[in-house]
C-alpha cells in the first residue's frame, strides 16, 4: 500500500508553523508528577496485540487513535484492527481515540468535510460500543487554524506531530509530541522523558504498529519497553491521553 504523504513544500511547512503557533484553545497545565501518554495512531492490529500487554505489564494504558475506514483493512502500518480489539481494549482500560473515519488530511480538506468525518467516526465506534471520544489526533498531524478552532465540544484535546512538552500554557487544539520512529526518534524520545521527569511536565509519544520488523512508522517492541522501562526509572506515570489531561487540568 503506498502512503499518502503530506505535501513539504516552503509554503506548507511556513503554514505549519503558524497554525502550531495560533492557539484555539488555550489552557495552563500543572502536573503533580510527569506523566506520560503513548498513542498507536491508525490502530494497528499489532498495536493491540503486542503494545497494550507491554503497556499493562508496566501498569500503564494507552490511547489508540482509530479511523473507521480502516477496520480489518490493510495500511502502510500493516493490518488494522478489529471491533474485538476495540472491545478488548475498552475492557483493560485503554482509550479509543478519534482519527477522523477517512483518515483524511486536516490541513487540504473542507472543515465543514472534515467535522462530518469526525462524527461518521463517532457514530461507527458508537455502533462498537465506545462512548464518543474525548481525545483526537490529527491523521498526519495535519490541521488549520479554522480545524482548531471548530472543533466539537466533546473533544477535550487534540494532538499533532510536533515535538515539544505539555505543561504550563498550551494549546488543547494542538498538544506536542514526539514520533518514536524515524532515526533517532527513540533516542529523541528518551531524552524528552528526562526533561518531563525533571519539570513535572506531560509528554506524548506516538507510533503505529509494534512488530519486531516494523513498518516506517513503527516501533520494535523492544524499543517501547526501553521507553517504559525509561519512564518507571524516572517515576513517570503512564496514562491515557483523557486520564492526563484529567490530572494536568485538576
Amino acid at each position: 500500500m503506498t502512503a499518502y504523504e503530506p505535501p513539504r513544500d516552503v509554503v506548507s511547512k511556513v503554514r505549519r508553523v503558524c497554525t502550531q503557533s495560533r492557539h484555539a484553545a488555550p489552557a495552563r497545565l500543572r502536573f503533580s508528577e510527569p506523566v506520560l501518554s503513548l498513542c498507536f495512531d491508525d490502530f494497528p492490529a499489532s498495536a493491540a496485540a503486542i503494545g497494550a500487554p507491554l503497556l499493562e505489564r508496566y501498569g500503564g494504558r494507552g490511547t489508540f487513535f482509530a479511523s473507521g475506514a480502516l477496520a480489518n483493512a490493510e495500511s502502510a502500518s500493516g493490518r488494522c484492527y478489529h471491533a474485538n480489539d476495540v472491545s478488548d481494549l475498552l475492557r483493560a482500560g485503554h482509550e479509543i481515540g478519534c482519527h477522523t473515519f477517512s483518515h483524511c488530511d486536516g490541513a487540504r480538506s473542507d472543515v465543514f468535510a472534515t467535522l462530518q468525518d469526525i462524527a461518521r467516526n463517532r457514530d461507527a465506534f458508537a455502533a462498537m460500543g465506545c462512548a464518543p471520544a474525548t481525545s483526537l489526533a490529527y491523521p498526519y498531524g495535519e490541521t488549520t487554524i479554522e480545524l482548531k478552532q471548530a472543533l466539537p465540544r466533546r473533544i477535550a484535546c487534540a494532538r499533532g506531530i510536533s515535538p515539544g512538552l505539555n505543561r504550563g500554557r498550551v494549546d488543547l487544539a494542538q498538544l506536542r509530541a514526539y514520533a518514536l520512529f524515524g532515526v533517532g526518534g527513540l533516542t529523541r524520545a528518551l531524552h524528552a522523558l528526562k526533561r518531563a521527569a525533571r519539570t513535572k511536565s506531560w509528554m506524548i509519544a506516538f507510533t503505529h504498529d509494534i512488530c519486531p520488523t516494523p513498518s516506517p512508522w513503527g516501533t520494535r517492541p523492544e524499543d517501547l519497553e526501553a521507553l517504559l522501562v525509561a519512564a518507571r526509572k524516572h517515576g513517570v506515570v503512564i496514562l491515557t491521553m483523557s486520564a492526563a489531561l484529567a490530572r494536568g487540568k485538576a
